[in-house]
């Protein structure tokens, strides 16, 4: 496990100033080393790690406060190997499923919606699902969001009524294998200050 990012002294004032600095160094270590799990140990995901990552889910960012989202949690064997006959991204068996639904009846635009459009929610639909794996790293645990969902089998197999689509899915398990950081573009392409170019 990498040690602790360092956050520049004096960003923190007051009489918690360490113990703040020292959550903070946590919270960035797990944000800069989360990488993606695709092979997982045949080990549970407990009921109070499940509580833990629902919990960082709906506690993630969300236009106008809508939430317009729903999650289902599979655990159950039978159900998590059918999942994933619909899902081909998803790779051995992991301990838990999470599908990610997008709810057309808290969207903000619902014309657009009902058009296939583009809505807040689908952002905040993803925005919920990084919160997921950001906790799921900080517990031990791993994951991997999967676009390639057949979502018309998913959703009979979920039961989930027609407001609901199901728009990743997202396998969650103990690492079977040392994390490995993804390769990534260098600073230096993506990044600029004030503006891109003169």
């Amino acid at each position: 496990m990498p040690e602790p990012l360092q956050v520049i002294d004096g960003a923190f004032s007051g009489t918690d100033g360490k113990a703040t600095r020292r959550a903070a160094d946590e919270a960035l270590r797990v944000l800069m080393t989360r990488h993606v799990v695709r092979e997982y140990t045949d080990e549970p995901v407990t009921d109070a790690e499940l509580d833990v990552l629902m919990q960082a889910m709906l506690a993630a960012p969300t236009a106008s406060n809508r939430q317009a989202w729903a999650f289902v949690a599979v655990r159950e064997r039978r159900m998590r190997r059918l999942l994933r006959a619909f899902a081909p991204g998803i790779i051995g068996l992991p301990s838990l499923i999470v599908a990610a639904c997008f709810d057309r009846s808290r969207a903000a635009r619902p014309e657009e919606s009902e058009r296939g459009g583009w809505d807040e929610g689908l952002l905040c639909v993803a925005m919920a699902v990084q919160n997921l794996l950001l906790a799921s790293h900080a517990l031990g645990l791993g994951g991997c969001p999967v676009a390639s969902v057949r979502k018309d089998p998913v959703g009979a197999l979920l039961g989930l009524p027609p407001h609901l689509e199901p728009v990743l899915v997202v396998p969650i398990g103990h690492p079977a294998r040392p994390l490995e950081p993804s390769r990534r573009r260098d600073a230096s392409e993506v990044i600029r200050h004030d503006v891109w170019s003169r």
